[in-house]
């Protein structure tokens, strides 16, 4: 029974590892301390029963099954029936984009978003790739609802290695005093360090007082987003993170801390 949970364990991860993005056998097997031969059979097997695919450059990545399988679930729970008007409504009083996360083994997964801004102002960015938590208001919204130690786990080796800009947080000092900072306050920004020129301020969804379930956000130009708005951004952001905080996925569910390694 401890072989074949190992096994599960295993096959779970490979499909977390693909879901964020195509990875060839060598990187995936470093990733998990997996041996090369293993993972190659498993990635076989997952093609054979069709979670996987090969790529033509030798690379695997997620079928449309994996895909299809999610939408299901989400459709099965009328998810976004409750959560997508709440979204709308949010994103048209502030007229900006406005995105929603999950939290998911240790970190944050995209869920959902709505765009506010008129045709031809909209910043839209790719929401298909992870967040790196330290340098996002979303990221550092969540880890300011762990303990310090915790978040610095948490926040990985990716600290210091991954600087989407260079105003990315670096250390691990910077980054507590900034997680003490968003504590203080009720709410974390993000100022032209996920990307340039853009800003973004987010709280935590918390139903509970332990750490976050999710998060809020709201994003947009820095010319169109002064810091002379946040109070307002930060008080419609709360408002409707109280509701989501009441609904599931978000109530009553635990965040998990750490992800497997």
């Amino acid at each position: 029974m401890r072989l074949v949970k190992g096994l599960l364990q295993r096959c779970t991860e490979v499909m977390h590892r693909l879901a964020a993005g195509a990875a060839g056998v060598s990187e995936l097997a470093a990733a998990l301390d997996m041996p090369k031969s293993a993972t190659h059979r498993l990635l076989q097997e997952l093609v054979r029963l069709g979670w996987a695919e090969r790529l033509q450059d030798g690379r695997y990545a997620a079928s449309l099954r994996f895909a299809l399988l999610g939408r299901d679930v989400l459709r099965r729970a009328r998810l976004f029936d409750t959560i997508q008007p709440q979204l709308d409504a949010l994103a048209a009083e502030l007229r900006e984009l406005v995105r929603l996360t999950i939290a998911d083994r240790g970190g944050l997964s995209w869920l959902a978003s709505a765009q506010g801004a008129p045709a031809g102002l909209m910043y839209q960015p790719d929401m298909a790739g992870g967040l790196v938590l330290h340098a996002t208001a979303n990221g550092k919204a969540f880890l300011a609802t762990h303990d310090d130690a915790t978040a610095c786990t948490l926040a990985g080796g990716a600290l210091g290695a991954v600087r989407p800009t260079p105003r990315s947080i670096a250390t691990p000092a910077a980054l507590l005093r900034e997680l003490a900072l968003v504590r203080a306050r009720g709410y974390a920004v993000a100022d032209e360090e996920a990307e340039p020129g853009v800003v973004a301020v987010a709280v935590a969804i918390r139903p509970h007082a332990g750490p976050a379930t999710g998060t809020l956000s709201v994003a947009g130009p820095k010319v169109r987003m002064p810091d002379t708005q946040f109070p307002a951004l930060v008080a419609a952001l709360s408002r409707t993170a109280a509701t989501l905080a009441t609904i599931p996925p978000f109530e009553a569910r635990e965040a998990t801390a750490c992800a497997s390694n």
